[in-house]
């Protein structure tokens, strides 16, 4: 009796161990990115893929073997998911989607989609909600096939590893698909979709030009609704509203300051009947290059909080000209348990007063003067 339980143990155990539907990694082809876009009634689905067999040695700075070769696959149909589902009739070999990094998304596909694009998510268990979400203005394709540097893998770009970026120069803050969900739940919140283009005249490669991707701006979306564009040079405020900001320069007269963690806050109350809202931001930093060296440390500090304060208002009355709540106003209202929270007109006046303090923690040479 003992025997035969022993070997129906072994049995079980041998069928356990057993990886029946063990794939091989050359059997599968592995999606980087998706991205979709919106045509005569029609999603178009893209999805790039990459040799994963270069990617190993072409992370670690290796370019040789040609690097990882890119393909672009393109479906269509009346949902992004039968869309994407046209792509497997000439895909070769089974799709793996643990390993996109990447939604990218064009103006027309957020104005049709809004957030039933992560309904796939939730039901197709080898999509994560890890990757980074981005919008274009400009062709999916090429954007897909911009190449990183020395022949490194595509995954290198800022459209596979933003915050590689945003931690030397934060200007324009990467987006989660999980934030982008919760932004688009919240009550009050505007989400802010970083948008990419094709750089074609910053770099160059064995005297000819070599197109780099950039971020642009963003698309700025209110639940399902999209509001519209802003660019690189309308949304400068909004660094100093993210506590997140890990480094970003302020230019004023007599010097270029480098700043860091900002600490915003944000305070509504009532005054004649309305709601207005004040913003204090304390941030520090230090003196990268200076122009004027007969110009005390408290005065550059001056300058600084100017040119900051200019900068908030000047995003936030940017947003308001195409109807977008950019610092979020509603939502701190909600939150604070204003019950016309949702029937705030916002204005210019709106935004009441903004108070900056500037510490320079570290001046160089301004120490020697």
């Amino acid at each position: 009796m003992r025997l035969a339980m022993l070997l129906s143990t072994i049995c079980c155990m041998l069928c356990l161990s057993g990886c029946w539907d063990n794939k091989n990694i050359q059997e599968l082809l592995y999606p980087t990115a998706i991205g979709v876009d919106y045509k005569d009634n029609l999603y178009e689905a893209y999805i790039q893929i990459i040799n994963f067999s270069q990617v190993a040695k072409s992370e670690n700075g290796g370019g040789g073997g040609g690097g990882p070769q890119v393909y672009v696959g393109k479906g269509k149909g009346k949902t992004p998911s039968l869309a994407l589902g046209n792509i497997y009739e000439t895909a070769q070999r089974r799709l793996f989607w643990s390993h996109v990094r990447a939604f990218l998304f064009t103006e027309s596909a957020i104005q049709a989609g809004g957030s039933d694009y992560f309904d796939n998510l939730k039901r197709y268990r080898e999509f994560r909600y890890s990757p980074w979400i981005f919008g274009t203005k400009g062709s999916i394709e090429d954007l897909f096939m911009t190449s990183s540097f020395f022949k490194m893998s595509p995954i290198a770009t800022v459209l596979g590893t933003p915050e590689e970026n945003y931690l030397q120069k934060s200007f324009i803050k990467p987006l989660q698909a999980q934030e982008y969900q919760i932004y688009l739940n919240e009550p009050g919140d505007t989400a802010l979709v970083p948008t990419l283009t094709i750089d074609k005249t910053s770099w160059q490669s064995e005297e000819k030009a070599d197109p780099k991707l950039k971020i642009n701006g963003v698309f700025v979306v209110q639940k399902n609704d999209f509001q519209g564009w802003m660019s690189h040079d309308q949304v400068s405020g909004l660094r100093w509203m993210n506590k997140e900001t890990s480094r970003t320069a302020v230019e004023t007269k007599s010097a270029i300051v480098s700043l860091e963690k900002p600490k915003p806050k944000i305070m509504v109350t009532q005054k004649d009947g309305k709601n207005i809202f004040n913003i204090a931001v304390k941030v520090r930093g230090n003196i990268v290059e200076l122009n004027d060296s007969h110009t005390s440390e408290q005065e550059i500090e001056k300058e600084a909080e100017e040119q900051i304060k200019k900068e908030i208002r000047s995003t936030y009355e940017d947003g308001l000209r195409i109807g977008a709540d950019m610092y979020n106003f509603r939502n701190v209202m909600f939150k604070k348990n204003f019950k016309n929270w949702q029937d705030i007109k916002l204005s210019s006046s709106s935004l009441n007063r903004i108070d900056v303090q500037v510490y320079i923690q570290h001046t160089g040479e301004l120490e020697k003067q």
